[in-house]
C-alpha cells in the first residue's frame, strides 16, 4: 500500500486516531507512515488524537521520530470557552445566570466540545419549557442528557472503574478531587489537599495510594495512569470533565 501511495500527492486526514486501541493498529500506522518517508513520497498524513505525544498515536515506534512533526493543540483559555457559552445562547435570545455559566466553563476544562454539548442540552431544555434564562437547576437536567450522550468508551470506563467497589462513595469523591487538581499531573499531596479542603474527607497517604493503584487503567478498567513515585495523571485528558458533569449534576440536585 506504502508503494503506491508514495506515487500519489495530496493529504490524507486520519482523525480520532486515539481509538486505534490495538498495538498492532498503531504499528501498522507508525509502519505507513515510515515507508512514505522512505519512498519520500509527496504524499503525506495527518493523523489526529488525543494524546500526550505523538508516541502514544504510533504505538512509540522509534523509527519514525524524523518523520513526524507534532503540533501540540493547548486546551482553550476559561475566557474563550465563556465567550463560547454567552455568545451562543445571545444568538438564541437566551441568557444564563453567572454561576451556571462559570459551571459550564469550569466543566469543559478547557475542551470547546464539552462548552458546546452542555450549552446545547441547557438551550433545548429551555426552549421546550419556554423559558428564557438558565438557572442552576435547569444545568443540573442538562449535565444528565449530556453525560448521556458523552463518548461511550468514556463513560463506560468511569462506570466501570467505580462499579462493584466495596466504597464506592470515597472511590468517586477521590475521583471528583482528581478532576479539580492541576493538569496534566497530579501529586499525592496535592489530592490530598483537594480532599480535605474541598471534601473534608482525610485519607491517609498509604490508603490514598492503595485506592489509585486499584483505578490504574487496565483494558476497559482504571482511569489513571502512574508517571512517577507519588505521581499521576488521568489516561483520558477528558475524563476530569466527565467526572465534574456527573459531580456538579449530583451537587445541583442535592442542594
Amino acid at each position: 500500500m506504502a508503494k503506491r501511495l508514495s506515487k500519489l500527492k495530496g493529504l490524507f486526514l486520519i482523525d480520532e486516531a486515539d481509538a486505534l486501541k490495538e498495538s498492532n493498529e498503531r504499528e501498522s500506522l507508525a509502519q505507513l507512515i515510515k515507508f512514505l518517508s522512505d519512498y519520500k513520497s509527496a504524499f503525506k498524513l495527518i493523523v489526529v488524537g488525543i494524546a500526550t505525544t505523538g508516541e502514544e498515536l504510533t504505538a512509540g515506534h522509534p523509527s519514525i521520530e524524523r518523520c513526524l512533526k507534532e503540533i501540540h493543540l493547548a486546551r482553550m483559555a476559561d475566557s474563550e470557552l465563556r465567550e463560547i457559552a454567552e455568545k451562543g445562547m445571545e444568538q438564541l435570545k437566551l441568557s444564563c445566570s453567572e454561576k451556571v455559566v462559570e459551571s459550564i466553563v469550569d466543566i469543559s476544562a478547557g475542551y470547546p466540545h464539552f462548552t458546546h454539548l452542555i450549552c446545547l442540552k441547557c438551550a433545548v431544555n429551555a426552549i421546550v419549557a419556554g423559558n428564557r434564562h438558565i438557572l442552576p437547576e435547569d444545568l443540573a437536567v442538562a449535565l444528565h442528557d449530556a453525560v448521556g450522550e458523552a463518548e461511550g468508551a468514556l463513560r463506560r470506563r468511569y462506570e466501570n472503574t467505580i462499579r462493584g467497589a466495596k466504597n464506592e462513595a470515597e472511590y468517586i469523591s477521590i475521583l471528583r478531587a482528581a478532576a479539580d487538581c492541576p493538569i496534566p499531573e497530579f501529586r499525592l499531596a496535592r489530592l490530598q489537599e483537594e480532599l480535605t479542603n474541598r471534601l473534608g474527607l482525610t485519607i491517609p497517604r498509604a490508603v490514598l495510594s492503595r485506592y489509585l493503584t486499584a483505578m490504574l487503567s487496565n483494558g476497559q478498567r482504571g482511569v489513571f495512569v502512574r508517571v512517577g513515585k507519588g505521581v499521576y495523571r488521568f489516561s483520558d485528558p477528558r475524563m476530569p470533565s466527565l467526572i465534574k458533569m456527573v459531580g456538579t449534576q449530583r451537587a445541583i440536585r442535592g442542594s
